[in-house]
């Protein structure tokens, strides 16, 4: 969910085997009396008879996990000497799923590709079903994003989506933890009415930073976990009385408040959560994967605490929060080195680069037997009651329609802010929605 690009690769390509990228060794082209079956290892049953490469592309907004996962990874070679795995790392979403696309189709894909949940679809032809690994049946989401009864990658992680603030100045003005979306407006209100900090800060220019409103509301209010796959079957899903329209109005009102700064559109990202990490901004909505970001520029989480962004009208409604599961990695179907992409894939889940994973993330361990160390969200699910509300990326028909009309709820968030009017929105929608429905 992180959109600014930074593409680099972290290790030099080796002279040797790179595997998955169609690539020749060095010792292929030295020697032409070579055949095509000795210039690759062989990889059955386990031998490694020769120095391979593998590669795994990867995303994060967070370089500094980049740098300690790709430093991490490096010590399969401790398990495996002959194999060498190198990470390339982008730092968005959307720039990775661009690039992973057009290497897709020049069948150039790397041997491990790290995946969102709402990725799978796109990429599930490539991908090798992973059913018969004994890391599967120990991953307890797997089986839950499963496509077409298969399980074509493994998901590192869950987390909730929270609202960070600053206790200090919520004590300072006042204030209480908002428990409906009008105590939320009023409390933002305050905060700006109080002219001493930037109520919320909204990164608005890089457009994903406005997801936990746009694209998350809509399947909260909903209440339905499958609420993608519901739609796909609606003509008009964006008609008012529906849950996109009934979230959607309750976001206007909140950017209608003007509560996220002069020009939420004119700031980064990055400017905005240095706003927050500055103390010059109150709150912001992220999920959990912020939190080691903010870590690592304050040094602490002394004056930070959270609360869950409360989608409802009235407190004796319920209370639910987004649960996202995410970094997945599948398997290349066309590596060139299976044996070793699965056994590095096992590794990743089996060693302590799990729980180096799961510590540095701050998050949930999926894997069974393995206990994450996150204080801070622990603190979060014990001070707060709420139930946990399970995003679904959605199946084949629904990612069909949404990649016809080029659907980004993100992007919807912008315009909004511009001033778009919702009716304008949601009619220009159930329009691009019906002809890609009906599109061949």
């Amino acid at each position: 969910m992180k959109k600014k690009t930074l593409g680099s690769i972290m290790a030099a390509v080796m002279a040797v085997g790179l595997a998955g990228c169609g690539a020749n060794s060095a010792a292929d082209t030295k020697s032409a009396g070579n055949s095509a079956a000795s210039a690759s290892p062989d990889t059955s049953k386990g031998a490694i008879t020769a120095p391979i490469t593998l590669k795994l592309s990867t995303w994060d907004s967070d370089s500094a996990f980049l740098d300690k996962w790709s430093a991490k990874v490096k010590d399969f070679s401790k398990v495996m000497p002959n194999v060498k795995v190198e990470v390339e790392t982008f730092k968005s979403d959307g720039d990775y799923l661009q690039a992973m696309k057009v290497r897709m189709a020049g069948n150039e894909l790397p041997d491990v590709i790290a995946l969102k949940p709402n990725f799978l679809n796109d990429f599930r032809d490539e991908l090798l079903p992973l059913d018969d690994m004994s890391v599967t049946a120990k991953n307890t989401k797997a089986k839950h994003f499963a496509v077409n009864g298969k399980v074509l990658a493994l998901p590192m992680i869950s987390f909730p989506e929270l609202v960070y603030y600053h206790p200090s100045i919520f004590k300072e003005l006042g204030l209480s933890v908002p428990k409906t979306w009008e105590q939320f407006i009023e409390t933002l209100s305050s905060i700006k009415k109080s002219g001493k900090n930037q109520a919320y800060a909204m990164g608005g220019k890089d457009s994903w930073p406005d997801y936990p409103f746009n694209e998350f509301m809509p399947l909260l209010v909903s209440g339905d976990e499958n609420y993608y796959d519901t739609i796909a079957g609606q003509d008009k899903p964006f008609d008012k009385d529906t849950p996109f329209y009934k979230a959607y109005t309750d976001i206007q009102k909140l950017y209608d408040a003007k509560v996220m700064g002069n020009d939420p559109l004119g700031l980064s990202n990055d400017q905005a959560t240095g706003l927050f990490e500055a103390k010059k901004a109150a709150v912001i909505a992220a999920g959990l994967w912020y939190l080691p970001q903010y870590t690592s520029k304050v040094g602490n989480t002394d004056d930070l605490s959270a609360f869950p962004l409360p989608v409802r009208h009235s407190e004796a409604e319920p209370l639910k929060v987004i649960t996202f599961t995410d970094d997945f990695y599948g398997i290349n179907k066309n590596s060139k080195n299976l044996d070793a992409t699965k056994k590095f894939v096992e590794w990743m889940f089996t060693s302590d680069a799990y729980q180096f994973f799961v510590d540095e993330k701050m998050s949930k361990s999926l894997m069974e037997g393995v206990e994450s160390k996150a204080p801070f969200m622990n603190d979060f699910y014990k001070n707060n009651k709420f139930e946990e509300f399970n995003y679904q990326p959605g199946g084949e028909k629904f990612n069909k329609i949404v990649n016809a009309m080029q659907l980004d709820w993100k992007k919807l968030g912008q315009d909004m802010m511009s001033g778009k009017s919702l009716d304008g929105i949601a009619t220009d929608l159930n329009n691009k929605w019906a002809k890609a429905r009906t599109a061949k």
